[in-house]
């Protein structure tokens, strides 16, 4: 995300009002999620 908002990766944008979800599934079937709004 930190890339993104600087622009270290042009092909990717985030405008004000985007919603971003970040999840992540471990081996023991952890589920971890956020949601963020921009």
């Amino acid at each position: 995300m930190d890339l993104v908002v600087r622009g270290k990766m042009p092909q990717h944008n985030v405008e004000k009002g985007d919603v971003v979800m970040f999840a992540s599934v471990g081996a023991g079937m952890n589920i971890n999620a956020i949601v963020y709004r921009y």
